[in-house]
């Protein structure tokens, strides 16, 4: 659990200016600033091969004193830790990211979320996965029903036993006055509602960052909301979309630290592997 003062620290590292109570609108807060101030990376895993630690201390250290991200192991497990050290009935869950992916089968457990129950109410709360990820708490009942969460619209579903999908409706053109519900149904992610444990993702993790299978070791990313939209970076290619428009471009090896630092907030003092 974290101290007051550490969470004194956290408040000015996300600009959180509000107080910390046990509320539905701190929920909502906290998760949007977090999105906001402190960016989803992977570059410990992709460039520096590093190892990477998951207690709660190294977590501190390394997003609030060294002002760093983190792959979604990281960032979720910082939050969660955050969220009960806070006062929140929170839990981890186990997920698997399924961008392009149907098959619950086909991908492994690769990602982790959290669940807050609050009034009753379960909550999903994610800041661990980019652009994809609700900006606020998304009820996880009624199921089948979109929600519309600051202009972007989550609906979950049932997948299988235990297994529930986050389906988003993206944008299918640039027009942001489009009707939301002719955009396409896109699955994001699916997560389990059975318990799990920190030491649940100790193997998870091992294999995410360590093992040359792991897509996390050869892809890097780099991903922050913004008030207006959010910012990407995949390996060499800088997408940036504000209040709905998509730029992209391809940048150079030189040019990749300071996007890293302008953009994202990230210091590079080594360098990236090429």
């Amino acid at each position: 659990m974290y101290t007051k003062q550490q969470l004194e620290a956290y408040k000015k590292r996300i600009h959180y200016t509000g107080d910390l109570t046990v509320s539905k609108d701190t929920l909502d807060a906290l998760i949007y600033t977090h999105q906001c101030g402190i960016p989803y990376e992977n570059l410990d895993v992709c460039d520096f091969h590093r190892e990477i630690l998951l207690d709660e201390n190294s977590l501190f250290e390394k997003m609030v004193d060294r002002k760093r991200g983190g792959y979604c192991l990281e960032m979720n497990g910082f939050f969660c830790r955050i969220l009960q050290s806070v006062g929140f009935d929170a839990r981890p869950c186990l997920c698997r990211v399924m961008f392009g992916v149907e098959n619950p089968g086909d991908n492994c457990i690769d990602h982790r979320s959290t669940i807050v129950t609050l009034d009753g109410q379960r909550y999903l709360c994610d800041v661990g996965i980019g652009g994809a990820m609700p900006s606020k708490a998304l009820p996880l009942t009624p199921e089948n029903c979109w929600q519309e969460l600051r202009g972007e619209y989550f609906c979950i579903k049932s997948i299988e036993r235990n297994w529930y999908g986050v389906f988003r409706r993206a944008s299918v053109s640039q027009d942001i006055q489009d009707d939301p519900m002719n955009r396409r149904e896109r699955l994001e992610w699916i997560f389990c509602d059975a318990a799990a444990h920190e030491i649940d993702f100790i193997s998870v993790n091992y294999y995410l960052s360590q093992s040359d299978e792991s897509k996390f070791r050869h892809t890097r990313m780099a991903n922050i909301r913004t008030p207006e939209g959010y910012r990407a970076l995949t390996n060499r290619t800088y997408r940036e979309v504000i209040r709905g428009r998509r730029t992209e471009r391809e940048l150079s090896y030189e040019e990749i630290p300071i996007v890293l630092r302008e953009k994202f907030g990230i210091e590079v003092c080594e360098d990236l592997r090429f």
